[in-house]
This record gives C-alpha cells, sequence and structure tokens, in this order.
C-alpha cells in the first residue's frame, strides 16, 4: 500500500510545481528510487524534460521521456500511464486520478492554489482514501 504525499505549494503558476517537481525527483533519485514523473500532457512532458537539464547547477539527474529505449533511465516522464512495474515513486501532476497505484510504495502529489488544481487535489485525495491508502499533507513556504 502506498504512502501518499500532499505537497501544497503557496502560489498558481504551473511552474513551481515543476520546478518543485524536480526537486522531489532529485531527493528521490539520492536515494535510489526510481521516478516516474506523470504529467498532464506531451507539452508539459517535454517543459519538464528541459527543467530537469537546468534547475540545479550542480546535479544531473539522469532521465528521459517515455519510450521503448528508455526503460534503464532511473527518471522517466511520461503523459500516459502504460506499464511502470520498476517504479516505485510516482510524482503526479497529472489532473487524471491515478488508478493503478499499488505498484508505488511512495506518491507525491504537487499542488498550488489555482483553482482547477485545487480541485484535482480534493478529487485525487477522495480517490486515494477510497483505498485506504496513508495520506499525509504538507504546507510548503515560498
Amino acid at each position: 500500500m502506498p504512502r501518499i504525499d500532499f505537497y501544497i505549494l503557496p502560489d498558481t503558476t504551473r511552474l513551481s510545481l515543476q520546478r518543485f517537481a524536480c526537486r522531489l525527483a532529485d531527493k528521490a533519485y539520492q536515494q535510489g528510487h526510481r521516478i516516474l514523473i506523470r504529467t498532464e500532457n506531451a507539452e508539459e512532458s517535454h517543459l519538464l524534460d528541459d527543467m530537469l537539464w537546468t534547475f540545479s547547477d550542480d546535479s544531473f539527474l539522469p532521465h528521459a521521456i517515455h519510450a521503448d529505449e528508455t526503460e534503464d533511465q532511473p527518471i522517466i516522464i511520461s503523459h500516459d500511464l502504460t506499464d511502470f512495474q520498476s517504479f516505485k515513486t510516482m510524482i503526479n501532476l497529472s489532473s487524471i486520478t491515478p488508478v493503478d497505484t499499488e505498484q508505488f510504495e511512495r506518491i507525491a502529489e504537487i499542488l498550488n492554489q489555482e483553482p482547477g488544481r485545487k480541485q484535482t487535489g480534493r478529487e485525487h485525495y477522495k480517490a486515494y482514501k477510497a483505498k485506504g491508502y496513508e495520506l499525509y499533507h504538507h504546507e510548503m513556504k515560498s
């Protein structure tokens, strides 16, 4: 049963969600985890791909956008939840409520104060709670 962490950011920008996802991915990677970053769409996947190359001057995060030849990458960016059995951590930036979540040990939901994103968080919270998952909240400071 996965642990679900909701990270609530104080602003309303999509960029801050993506930057925070990079920070979480960096931390999980340093701990030896394989990470799936689930995005809203292909455009966001490409933006996050670019951001992972540049978000920190002193770290490198090996990653790729999902494709058949990326199976050995420790961090995969995808807007599609196909078969990711070897990943134990998911950072979810998608508004689609995750369905097949039992494979993950940890799921990070990143939210902010934007009304649509807050509603997404409520829907995801209800879905996870209905499955009986452990839910944790983290109010992040600016």
